[in-house]
């Protein structure tokens, strides 16, 4: 069997699961998996006219004057779509993904991994976990005298 890629292993598991039924019975349980999960804003300001962006990287919303942001054209807000720190630990740990192939290959050439499909799968899974991992913003870069609307937002 062949590797179902990431996007469609829940559309599978649905079609694997109801063989016999035809697609227009199904539909209605395809919609919501294929329909795409847009964010219907990424900025907004807040009452005190302080402009506030949700970070790509943090998952999270973000005070541009507490946080920095990196200038990007041709956007509604002129900013990046993540902040400067986040924009850093995601290259950060892409460059080290990209490295993993040489990392996992030097591993087998000392001998510390077994030349096996199971023990390379197994560790190029903890690379891949590295890559995905999300590292908080620190407390420090926020304003605390405005945690109580920090709370608020990210709810």
């Amino acid at each position: 069997m062949s590797t179902i890629k990431k996007g469609y292993t829940e559309l599978y598991a649905v079609l694997k699961a109801n063989p016999e039924m035809t697609v227009k019975k199904l539909m209605d349980q395809l919609m919501p998996i294929m329909t795409a999960q847009i964010r219907d804003t990424t900025h907004y300001t807040d009452e005190d006219g302080r402009l506030v962006v949700f970070c790509y990287y943090h998952k999270q919303w973000e005070w541009v004057d507490q946080v920095p942001y990196g200038n990007k054209r041709n956007t509604v807000t002129g900013l990046n779509t993540m902040c400067k720190v986040g924009v850093n630990r995601w290259t950060t740990q892409l460059r080290e993904f990209n490295k993993s192939a040489d990392t996992i290959l030097d591993l087998i050439a000392s001998g510390e991994l077994a030349h096996d499909k199971d023990a390379i799968a197994e560790k190029r899974a903890e690379f891949e976990e590295i890559r995905h991992r999300i590292v908080p913003l620190e407390v420090s870069h926020w304003d605390e005298a405005h945690a109580d609307e920090r709370q608020q937002v990210t709810e």
